[in-house]
């Protein structure tokens, strides 16, 4: 409850003040994130099967971002973003039976940055430190035959965020973005099959347990290569 007020705070806020300057940027960025880790079983009693975890790294996605300013030098950013990776697992234990299987992550953060402009900034380059707050929706990508995983709850996770931004100003309409973007999401994904049986090879083997859960911290850096235009 008190996330919630907490970013309904900051987007009322941002309404208010932004009725002053009527000044609005919209970006669409290429990301690349460096790393990130994906454990496989976070709630095994052993700590050693807890604790392990596969590295899913060099994470491409698309983003976009709406920043509207609210006092001369400040800004407030509303970003949207989809992130997914996978990989294959080797001869998983599924019950009956043990295949290979795929499975990895989608993500969409929905980060509120508030935006400094730095003194030092010129007309053709703008720079900006930035911090807030973001929602991170998860939902695992298990896949198998022809069965799925689907979502056992809804899966999210809340946290900060900090960026260094810089935009270079090509006219009054149009700017290149540049942009690091460092975060932690931590996000426990419940999730269940999307049927309790499979056949392979003319057999039926039953999925047990028919529940489970996987867990992904997108731990690296973001970096960010965008264009956008000022309005």
């Amino acid at each position: 409850m008190n996330r919630c007020f907490y970013l309904i705070f900051i987007f009322y806020s941002t309404f208010i003040y932004s009725q002053t300057f009527q000044n609005f940027n919209v970006s669409v960025n290429f990301n690349y994130t460096n790393t990130s880790k994906f454990y496989l079983q976070p709630d095994s009693p052993d700590p050693v099967v807890r604790s392990s975890y596969n590295e899913l790294n060099d994470i491409i996605s698309l983003s976009t971002e709406l920043s509207i300013q609210m006092l001369e030098n400040l800004y407030a950013g509303f970003w949207i973003e989809y992130v997914e990776k996978n990989l294959v697992i080797k001869n998983y234990n599924l019950g009956q039976i043990s295949l290979d299987i795929n499975d990895g992550y989608k993500i969409i953060p929905f980060e509120i940055t508030l935006y400094y402009l730095l003194p030092f900034s010129t007309e053709k380059f703008k720079f900006y430190m930035g911090g807030g707050a973001g929602f991170y929706f998860g939902k695992s990508n298990r896949n198998f035959e022809n069965i799925y995983a689907v979502n056992d709850k809804i899966n999210f996770d809340f946290g900060i965020q900090v960026s260094f931004t810089m935009d270079y100003i090509i006219n009054s309409l149009i700017f290149l973005r540049t942009q690091m973007r460092f975060r932690d999401p931590n996000i426990e994904l419940k999730s269940k099959y999307s049927d309790n049986s499979l056949i392979h090879n003319g057999r039926r083997y039953y999925i047990y347990p028919q529940t489970f859960t996987t867990k992904t911290n997108v731990d690296g850096i973001s970096f960010c290569l965008g264009i956008g235009i000022h309005f």
